[in-house]
């Protein structure tokens, strides 16, 4: 590995600590105010909206990052060598994992903006609320594309913080490996469980 290529994973899997986690963190957020009542979540996505220049923020600090950190991963999945059937050991299984859901979450997080903060809002001329939100995912296809993006983009961040740890070497040895790797998956679990039961509260 040359000095260029040693800084730029450095740079990829920096950018998906800080932009995929500010996206993701953010609207798990903003989504589990809907845990509290629909006018809740009204309030929270009108005072996101609200926000002073929201759209170049997004678009400078989350929007590019995210698409240097997707495109990028992509090209380093495709050249990666799996083999979790042939060793079985955890870290292999969260390798094969952590590329996986780069797939699923970098075309959901697109399919996700897409639909609606572009499509959506052009069609409804209005912020995207909790009675367009009830629409959307009363569907049963659509509630379980989401499940299933957002369960693939919380792993890909709470596994990522273990690899990011080894990368920028804050993590050294066997032990403290398992630890962080334990700590990354509760956090998993709890990131995944307030997901989850937000997006609930919107087919009640």
């Amino acid at each position: 590995m040359n000095n260029l290529d040693f800084w730029i994973r450095r740079i990829h899997s920096l950018s998906g600590v800080v932009a995929i986690g500010a996206f993701l963190l953010e609207h798990i957020f903003t989504v589990s105010t809907v845990i509290g009542g629909p006018a809740n979540f009204d309030k929270s996505v009108a005072a996101l909206a609200s926000m002073p220049f929201l759209v170049p923020i997004e678009i400078i600090a989350i929007g590019l990052p995210i698409a240097f950190h997707g495109i990028l991963g992509v090209v380093y999945a495709l050249k990666a060598k799996n083999n979790p059937t042939q060793y079985g050991y955890w870290n292999n299984w969260m390798f094969y994992l952590q590329r996986i859901t780069a797939y699923i979450a970098f075309v959901f997080i697109i399919w996700h903006v897409w639909t609606l903060r572009i499509v959506g809002k052009a069609m409804g001329g209005h912020l995207i609320g909790y009675d367009f939100m009830h629409k959307v995912l009363s569907d049963p296809l659509t509630f379980a594309l989401y499940v299933i993006g957002l369960l693939s983009s919380i792993f890909h961040f709470t596994n990522g913080l273990w690899g990011f740890s080894i990368t920028w070497g804050i993590v050294a040895g066997p032990r403290g490996q398992r630890i962080v790797s334990i700590a990354t998956m509760a956090l998993f679990v709890l990131i995944s469980s307030v997901g989850l039961t937000a997006l609930t509260h919107f087919v009640k």
